[in-house]
């Protein structure tokens, strides 16, 4: 059961990232002027943590 909830887990994490991900293309698309916030460390980051745990094939117990 504990592979199923990683599944889950790992799916919801990929989807809130694409949905991240579009939200800043939109806004960068829409408004012309490109300003910093952080966004794109934090996205990137979380993007890296996510491909390290996928490749490691080792799930993370959910509580």
């Amino acid at each position: 059961m504990g592979r199923l909830r990683q599944f889950f887990r790992l799916s919801a994490l990929r989807d809130d990232l694409e949905t991240r991900l579009l939200a800043r293309e939109y806004r960068a698309l829409l408004l012309d002027d490109h300003f910093e916030d952080g966004t794109n460390e934090e996205l990137q980051s979380k993007c890296a943590e996510l491909t390290i745990e996928i490749s490691s094939r080792r799930y993370r117990h959910c509580p």
